[in-house]
């Protein structure tokens, strides 16, 4: 669990340009107060003034002057923050400026993670720039049980829709509170257009914001990055920037609508070699597909097939179209 290296640095570079730049914009503000109001300028100097002059006693064994220091300067302060005022500025208008007041930009408050750092590892964790937008939206606070009918009965169970998603929802959540311990693996399957993505969705944001590594890919993403990272292919997109490492050991990695990529004997080695090597290392993976079991065991080899009934909770996903119903209701 947690970040990659490049991940790490780009975090620890992040917080060394915000003290930079705001220790520059503390510096502006300072040159610009000293140009409008030079006795501000005067009351510093006279603090350095006073500073160095007790230090230079001390040395000599002459303590007096540092005991009576921090009363002169509160005094010097006082009246800095009066001319500030009386020329229209905040009385803190001079303090240090930082983006986080909490842990003054470093991260950290009594050395642990401040909230500031949580949310940066957080961002980091998501695996394309559009996805923390689509996980604001599709959660499990947004699920809306009304798209599934209690009439519509899969012959197979006898369960309804309604019966069957409100099932899956509570596993799901299940799913997510115990994900340290179970390192579970899913397999979503059903029709076209009926929540399965959603579902995905719902898990990729409560795990990424317990700051574990999801790695989202589409089946057409997934293959294309192994054919590349197989083949050393030169790949400039997002995708291409993530490791062999990373694909077989972040924490939960999602494949969406398996069987929508073009099969061929690379692709189901490939994707035997990757399932299997997960398994073996305890790494969750969820996968969503289109296919019913028996297009999913035609399509795929036998032991492709045996991992992932063997080593998957299975959930059908059925019901009336939510596309359809969305675009009815609208």
């Amino acid at each position: 669990m947690g970040l990659t290296r490049e991940q790490f640095d780009i975090i620890y570079n992040k917080y060394n340009d915000k003290r930079l730049n705001n220790t520059i914009r503390q510096n502006n503000r300072l040159q610009d107060i000293y140009e409008k109001i030079p006795e501000i300028k005067e009351c510093d100097l006279e603090i350095s003034s006073l500073s160095i002059t007790a230090a230079r006693a001390a040395l000599n064994g002459d303590t007096s002057l540092k005991a009576g220091l921090k009363d002169d300067i509160a005094q010097i302060t006082e009246k800095k923050k009066a001319l500030l005022l009386s020329n229209g500025y905040s009385s803190d208008y001079l303090d240090p400026v930082y983006d986080c007041g909490f842990c003054q930009d470093t991260g950290f408050i009594d050395g642990k993670p401040c909230e500031c750092l949580q949310k940066e590892i957080t961002r980091s964790l998501y695996t394309s720039p559009e996805l923390e937008d689509i996980l604001q939206r599709e959660n499990f606070d947004t699920f809306n049980f009304d798209y599934y009918s209690d009439s519509f009965i899969d012959e197979a169970s006898g369960t309804s829709a309604l019966d069957n998603i409100e099932a899956v929802v509570d596993y799901c959540q299940y799913y997510v509170k115990h994900f340290e311990q179970k390192h579970g693996n899913i397999l979503f399957y059903g029709k076209a257009g009926l929540g399965k993505t959603f579902l995905i969705n719902c898990i990729a944001k409560e795990l990424i914001e317990q700051s574990y590594t999801v790695l989202y890919l589409s089946a057409i993403e997934f293959f294309d990055l192994l054919s590349g990272l197989t083949f050393k292919k030169e790949n400039s997109s997002f995708f291409g920037q993530i490791t062999m490492h990373e694909l077989l050991q972040c924490d939960l990695l999602i494949i969406d609508d398996l069987g929508s990529e073009m099969a061929n004997s690379f692709t189901d080695s490939a994707l035997f070699d990757c399932l299997n090597n997960r398994l073996i290392h305890q790494k969750s993976t969820i996968i969503s597909t289109n296919l019913s079991l028996e297009e999913l065991k035609q399509s795929y080899s036998e032991r492709i097939y045996s991992r992932v009934l063997g080593g998957y909770m299975t959930f059908k996903i059925f019901g009336d179209d939510i596309r359809i119903k969305k675009q009815t209701s609208n």
